[in-house]
């Protein structure tokens, strides 16, 4: 396939992926390219020997057990890096995993994936080009990217394509020849993509790992995507009714709103927070069969609680979509949906959220106080008149809520407020 033969808009795996994968590495291109996503993405820069390495910052400090700037590292150190997959991504992925060298990735996709390299360094743009024509790659499946226009130039006077990042001038794009530009979504409206097509050239806008803002931006008429959550903003397809957090796999749509929290291989559960925090995650990945009428199930375990705590220790929230749930740092637009918690006292709440700020519709009297370390079961029933909540077990009692706002609420999300939170066997029927 080449990028012509692609429908727009099409979606980029940026990083590879980052938020599902360990970004730029072998292991998590392989991922992306066994889940049928297209095209992925490579930030190449110049190293000391004049080899090229694959790496998003200037320095390696994020990323890998070491410290100190790209530029220092010959190709040879470049290899003995170690990408701390563990700690970036919160479990998951073994340790041990080391960032490419560009000519590993030509060696391994050229010609059977298409490629999206963006000049990382300010003297990349010439060796990427050198190493792509020694390659024998093919210009119709590569994407070239840079914020200059000098390199734009470079790669256009060599005949390749090329995404002009950064800027929304697709007139000055077109003079020069350039395809593409590569604004950031914030920048993007139709006025600026009607302008680009009615110039030939198309519009790739980053970084983009939510379905409504994809929807907005699909709208506005953009030919291509930069995701870090590629399989989950591609499509609508392959949700899941139940989780696979045993499988301590992270799965596409599993995005942080506050935190992305962890996974704990003692139990097979994921969890989020911590005394004196809030947390909240989005479970993209997980949709009922008619999200007009579904029962959730769930088990739920508090770690770390003051004893007799009457906040919501631990929460669900279904939602109208997927905008990001922000508490308590203040309002979160645009989020629409019911939030329900389970107390430290053993009790449950049920908050209606309307353009992200809660309103109490109802609490149950204390249960049986929360137990650290002990599993508590909880059912949501939804349907087009009420939320009925129930703590499934001996100690507990059932809520429910007769409301019709906010309907359908096929959207997941999981938090915890000034507690230590898992959950396990999330099940949607």
């Amino acid at each position: 396939m080449d990028f012509a033969d692609l429908s727009r808009p099409f979606v980029i795996a940026h990083r590879g992926g980052a938020v599902q994968v360990p970004e730029h590495t072998m292991e998590g291109y392989r991922v992306a390219v066994g889940q049928g996503l297209a095209v992925i993405e490579q930030d190449v820069a110049t190293l000391a020997d004049g080899g090229l390495g694959v790496m998003h910052d200037g320095t390696v400090d994020r990323t890998t057990t070491s410290s100190g700037n790209v530029a220092d590292h010959t190709s040879v150190s470049w290899k003995q890096l170690d990408i701390d997959a563990s700690v970036t991504l919160g479990g998951g992925w073994p340790d041990g995993l080391h960032p490419p060298l560009f000519d590993e990735v030509l060696t391994e996709f050229r010609n059977r994936v298409l490629l999206c390299a963006e000049a990382k360094s300010s003297d990349a743009m010439a060796p990427v080009l050198a190493a792509l024509d020694r390659r024998g790659v093919r210009p119709a499946t590569v994407l070239l990217q840079s914020y200059a226009l000098a390199d734009c130039r470079l790669a256009r006077s060599r005949g390749w394509d090329v995404i002009w990042l950064g800027t929304t001038d697709a007139a000055r794009a077109a003079a020069e020849g350039i395809g593409w530009i590569g604004p950031e979504a914030g920048s993007v409206t139709a006025e600026v993509c009607a302008r680009a097509h009615a110039a030939g050239v198309e519009v790739a806008t980053h970084t983009v790992n939510r379905r409504h803002q994809r929807d907005a931006l699909v709208a506005d008429g953009v030919d291509a995507l930069f995701s870090d959550d590629p399989v989950y903003v591609a499509g609508d397809a392959a949700r899941r009714t139940s989780d696979l957090f045993a499988r301590q796999v992270w799965l596409p749509g599993m995005l942080p709103d506050t935190d992305r929290g962890r996974f704990h291989p003692d139990d097979g559960s994921w969890g989020c927070g911590a005394p004196g925090t809030t947390t909240c995650t989005l479970m993209g990945f997980l949709a009922p069969p008619d999200p007009t009428a579904f029962t959730l199930s769930l088990d739920l375990r508090v770690d770390v609680l003051d004893a007799g705590d009457r906040t919501c220790c631990g929460w669900v929230l279904l939602s109208t979509d997927d905008h990001p749930y922000r508490p308590p740092s203040g309002p979160s637009p645009g989020v629409d949906g019911h939030l329900v918690g389970l107390r430290g006292d053993g009790g449950l709440d049920v908050h209606r959220v309307t353009d992200g700020v809660p309103t109490p519709l109802a609490s149950s009297a204390p249960g049986t106080a929360l137990r650290t370390g002990a599993w508590v079961p909880l059912r949501i029933a939804v349907t087009g008149t009420a939320l009925c909540v129930t703590r499934a077990d001996a100690d507990g009692g059932t809520l429910t809520v007769v409301d019709t706002t906010h309907r359908p609420v096929p959207v997941v999300h999981l938090g915890s407020a000034s507690a230590a939170v898992r959950f396990r066997d999330l099940v949607l029927t």
